[in-house]
């Protein structure tokens, strides 16, 4: 603490000291997927230095973590000391406090909820430089509530605490097929409801081949499935009715290929056998895939494909016509649709999710064909549209197209403007 008490110190001084437009300057890859990426010039203060692990209160079962703190680092510290945040993305740059003030999700959320339902209490930084301490009844609580989805338009976290949950060294995986949405549906519900599942979480695909994941915490397995080296984790879940991981790996398990966007040639097989162990991550990738778009863009090569890298949520009781829907009008060309069942304690001011409430949540996290005779990002656009219509929400870290009304009713705009 006395380390963050300095650093804050340091940062009022640069903030007092700058002049004009200011943005700040992270030391992580963005996980913001801006399908046109602003150009800004401002001058930048740096706030990288803030991702540092303060400590674990065991008693309590709490962390004191800074804001760019990875959740890579945080897994690296929590696990073996036998925790985990209750709700852990699966790409190692996501930092705690962006994924606090954007809506991270993963397969514990069915009971569990968001990252943020994990904040007991923040330091946050605002629009001038000055730092507010928030909780979810203080003073500045309407600024703690509205900290979700917020993107950092309100302030940025400094450091945060949050509730941890115990946590076991490995992961047992217990993968189901179906050949329908609607029997899917009712397993995957049904599984929320065990006591002794700990994640759940499925993949299907555009031929109807619908594979249900359940996870749970083990002491001990009886063998090491290896998805940094030999296998992919997608397509091993399509081959195994049972998978065993490490629960780090299982945790960060899409994030050797960022999820399904490493090509599956000899070459990158290669890659994927002997490549250091820095460059078999989703930043690498990123960085990799960002530079030959660059390139691309320099030689004037037309582009062919377009991103659609989304996430979606409804009411369970409209799963299954969301599901018919991207099935019949959006292609993947043969990758996955990801789904999680979602249940969060609270409503965030700004994501008007109701709470208590089990919700579908659908995500697609690659480069698709443009298709032809239509609009760019044509596929994002209609399923925004059927996800509101089916009165869901969509997380908001990628490229969305409404105008301000529309904004406004789905995300509580009157309380947060």
């Amino acid at each position: 603490m006395t380390d963050y008490t300095l650093k804050k110190t340091q940062l009022r001084n640069q903030w007092s000291e700058a002049r004009g437009q200011i943005s700040l300057a992270k030391s992580t890859v963005s996980n913001l997927f801006r399908y046109h990426p602003p150009e800004q010039q401002a001058q930048a203060i740096p706030v990288g230095q803030f991702n540092e692990i303060i400590g674990i209160d065991s008693t309590a079962q709490t962390l004191e973590v800074e804001g760019m703190a990875t959740f890579e680092d945080i897994v690296s510290y929590c696990l073996p000391r036998g925790y985990l945040p209750p709700v852990t993305p699966e790409l190692k740059q996501i930092t705690i406090g962006g994924s606090t003030v954007g809506i991270g999700i993963e397969s514990s959320g069915f009971r569990h909820g968001f990252v943020h339902d994990a904040l007991l209490e923040a330091d946050v930084m605002l629009p001038g430089g000055v730092i507010l301490n928030c909780t979810a009844d203080n003073t500045h609580s309407e600024l703690f509530h509205a900290l979700p989805n917020s993107y950092g338009t309100l302030g940025y976290i400094l450091r945060a605490q949050i509730a941890l949950q115990p946590a076991l060294p490995f992961t047992q995986l217990t993968i189901e097929r179906f050949d329908t949405p609607a029997t899917y549906l009712d397993a995957m519900r049904l599984a929320t409801i065990g006591d002794d599942v700990d994640f759940v979480e499925g993949l299907f695909f555009e031929d109807r081949r619908f594979y249900l994941m359940v996870g749970r915490f083990r002491d001990e397995v009886p063998q090491r499935d290896d998805i940094l080296r030999k296998e992919i984790f997608y397509k091993l879940v399509q081959s195994r009715e049972e998978i065993y991981l490490t629960t780090a790996d299982y945790i960060f398990r899409y994030d050797p290929e960022w999820f399904w966007n490493i090509p599956d040639t000899p070459a990158h097989s290669l890659f994927r056998r002997y490549a250091p162990k820095r460059f078999r991550t989703s930043a690498f990738y990123t960085k990799y895939a960002a530079w030959k778009q660059e390139m691309r863009n320099r030689a004037g090569t037309p582009a062919t494909t377009e991103p659609l890298i989304q996430d979606w949520e409804v009411p369970w009781d409209n799963a299954s016509e969301l599901i018919e829907f991207c099935l019949n009008e959006v292609s993947l060309d043969g990758r996955p649709w990801a789904a999680v069942p979602i249940r969060t304690p609270r409503q965030p001011t700004l994501y008007p999710i109701t709470a208590n409430e089990l919700y579908f949540n659908l995500g697609s996290y690659c480069q698709v064909r443009r298709p032809a005779g239509r609009e760019p990002y044509h596929y994002t656009r209609i399923m925004d549209q059927k996800c509101f219509d089916l009165g869901g929400f969509k997380m908001l870290y990628s490229s969305t197209f409404l105008d301000q009304p529309t904004f406004d009713a789905r995300f509580n705009g009157v309380t947060y403007h």
